[in-house]
């Protein structure tokens, strides 16, 4: 039973050898007699059915049935004495025949929630690069969808459908077990950087060549910067950009001067504000006597702004983190936030798959500052540079402070050349909580912040995605990050894993150069009443922006292509159809929460239509202008068909 509610009926592969009293169990089965013996001795729910599924063949990743098991097989549905009979079929054949033989059968077990299976917990953080490449990855190609359907709509670009196809096709296979848990060989990751960085390359170009086609429909005075945002809610965010001189004077479309400044990388930086829900805002460039007010304080002993008061201590960490609105500082008193801890992780077996209960028993913690310098200040961020050695590695932070936001941002560029080390960060926060909330797809899941039972005490280790957030009713803290997926939040701390280096299969595993973002977030009342989503979303995807060089007429000076009136909806994805020129529009509801919820959209439709994942089974759901009106069960995901 998801966290929706839905439930879909499954069957856990019993396969075992008949002569072993080990808990082991196999999805990758020889079809021998011990194992069928086993298997069904093995199997507690006999009372349901007198069937169960056994995958066979040869090797564990890919390999199929060999002739040998093929012939045994013919011989064991024969009849062989004492055995199970043996019949080869379909896997959707076994499951009709089960749904059907545990219909409406009240001792049915149903197991609600998250299935926490205890073991390869390490998969979460080995092979670092590919994390962060996948993440980089998936979000690119997100933003592609959007773009390129938006250009198309308004008929200043194709929709580069095979191309995509291609690109989805290339993340995927490279999801595939052992590649993305980081327990390949290293031949592996070598032939896997080569597609990803082929696929990333090619995406850049379409979603750069889309946005250059979006921007033909804005309506310009002049030089100006179209920004354009793939995200399902309205934006103020910072604008990192190539295409301007770092020290051009940026204008809104009221003419309000906006922060901007140059980048210590050569870049221009400013402030947009409302850049409109899957939309565009023009902004225009020019000339100014001074640059805007900086309204915050930052150097390199902390900072100060509308919304937290932060102190570095001697070594570069986080001696205090006040948040105003709450009057809540984030630590307990004495405690010391943003620690990196080296631990000896040196798992008794499957290296790079498994983290060990006792790895915490024997850590360092780094504090060997080599340097510290603010190497940028101005009204739209400061940047302190903290360089760290530890052994043979360098770890560089960047801590960036913005007046806008809450939010603060920590870049790393590490040099890691460590063997069976786990490096983590380490943010203990002063919250009565005995559940940890974790980002995952399409929603968010609670677990265990204690280690009451053995099950609780076996989530040492966890997977989330952008962001986990430790909460009591009145305030709470997240961390958020760009491309990682291993997280310890027990006992009021929260320490998301960074880097781990083993040494089999693959003997060089992550001793290399890193790259990535952690933030920190703290925010006042229950996590379901922050703004944790759009922070993580907006810390994971960049605002694009294209730069015009004549005045030009178009549709307006902003435009929004779909909007919720609702910020537990999240609009994540917009694209073509797979089968039609339909524009496909995919939401779900954040916070466990029924929600009614009007759709807007910024273009008129003929029809509207909800479907399945699938894009089938349309239901007609009334349209009323351009708005949709919509009622979402808690975590539920929509799909909307729109027939423009």
């Amino acid at each position: 039973k998801g966290i929706d509610g839905t439930k879909i009926l499954s069957h856990f592969i019993p396969s075992a050898t008949c002569n072993s009293d080990s808990w082991f169990t196999t999805y990758n089965a020889q079809l021998r007699p011990d194992l069928v013996i086993g298997g069904w001795r093995r199997y507690s729910n006999k009372n349901l059915n007198n069937n169960v599924l056994m995958s066979f063949g040869h090797g564990d990743g890919g390999g199929g049935p060999t002739r040998g098991q093929i012939e045994c097989g013919l011989r064991m549905a024969k009849g062989v004495p004492g055995c199970p009979e043996v019949k080869m079929e379909f896997s959707r054949d076994f499951f009709e025949r089960l749904r059907k033989d545990v219909a409406d059968n009240t001792y049915l077990p149903e197991w609600a929630g998250e299935l926490y299976l205890e073991f390869h917990r390490g998969t979460l953080t080995s092979q670092s690069r590919n994390k962060r490449f996948n993440r980089k990855s998936e979000i690119l190609y997100h933003d592609i969808e959007t773009l390129a359907e938006t250009a198309n709509i308004f008929g200043t670009g194709g929709y580069p459908y095979e191309k995509l196809l291609d690109g989805w096709k290339t993340i995927l296979i490279n999801q595939f077990h052992d590649i993305i848990p980081g327990s390949s060989i290293a031949a592996v990751y070598e032939d896997s950087k080569e597609e990803y960085l082929k696929l990333l390359a090619e995406g850049r170009e379409m979603a750069d060549s889309a946005a250059e086609s979006i921007a033909l429909k804005a309506t310009t005075q002049g030089k100006s910067f179209v920004v354009e945002n793939t995200l399902g809610f309205e934006r103020t965010d910072v604008v990192i950009t190539d295409n301007a001189d770092g020290n051009a004077a940026v204008y809104d479309s009221d003419g309000t001067l906006l922060p901007s400044q140059k980048t210590y990388d050569g870049r221009l930086a400013f402030l947009a504000k409302n850049v409109p829900s899957k939309g565009f805002k023009v902004f225009a460039m020019g000339t100014a006597d001074k640059a805007a007010e900086k309204t915050y304080y930052a150097d390199i002993d902390g900072a100060e702004n509308d919304y937290y008061k932060f102190r570095f201590d001697g070594d570069m960490n986080i001696a205090s983190l006040y948040h105003k609105e709450s009057g809540r500082y984030v630590a307990p008193e004495g405690e010391t936030l943003g620690r990196l801890f080296a631990y000896q992780d040196i798992p008794h077996s499957d290296d790079a798959w498994d983290i060990k209960c006792y790895y915490d028993e024997k850590y360092d913690i780094i504090n060997d500052v080599q340097s510290k310098e603010v190497v940028e200040s101005g009204p739209v961020r400061t940047v302190v540079k903290i360089v760290r050695k530890y052994n043979l590695s360098t770890i560089t932070q960047y801590y960036i402070f913005y007046p806008h936001t809450v939010r603060i941002d920590i870049v790393y560029d590490v040099d890691w050349q460590e063997k069976k080390v786990l490096l983590k960060g380490d943010y203990p926060v002063d919250v009565n909580a005995t559940t940890a909330t974790f980002d995952i797809q399409f929603g968010n899941i609670q677990r265990p912040a204690h280690s009451n039972t053995t099950r609780d005490y076996a989530q040492f280790e966890v997977c989330g995605h952008k962001w986990a957030d430790l909460s009591d009713n009145g305030f709470g803290f997240s961390v958020l990050n760009d491309c990682k997926y291993g997280w310890t939040v027990k006992d009021g701390r929260i320490k998301p894993s960074m880097l781990r280096s083993q040494v089999f299969p693959n003997h060089i595993q992550d001793r290399e150069r890193h790259f990535f973002t952690y933030a920190l977030y703290p925010h006042s009342g229950a996590v379901c009443t922050s703004d944790v989503v759009h922070e993580a979303y907006s810390l994971n995807v960049p605002l694009y922006c294209v730069k015009t060089e004549e005045k030009q007429e178009g549709i307006g000076s902003d435009f929004s292509l779909v909007s919720a009136d609702k910020s537990d909806i999240i609009i994540e994805t917009v694209k073509k159809a797979e089968d039609s020129d339909a524009l496909i529009i995919r939401m779900f509801e954040t916070w466990n929460r029924k929600t009614p919820c009007t759709i807007t959209l910024g273009v008129d439709a003929k029809e509207v239509y909800e479907s399945n994942l699938m894009e089938e089974n349309d239901v007609p759901v009334a349209l009323e202008g351009r708005k949709v009106n919509l009622e979402f069960r808690p975590f539920e995901i929509k799909t909307l068909k729109v027939i423009l």
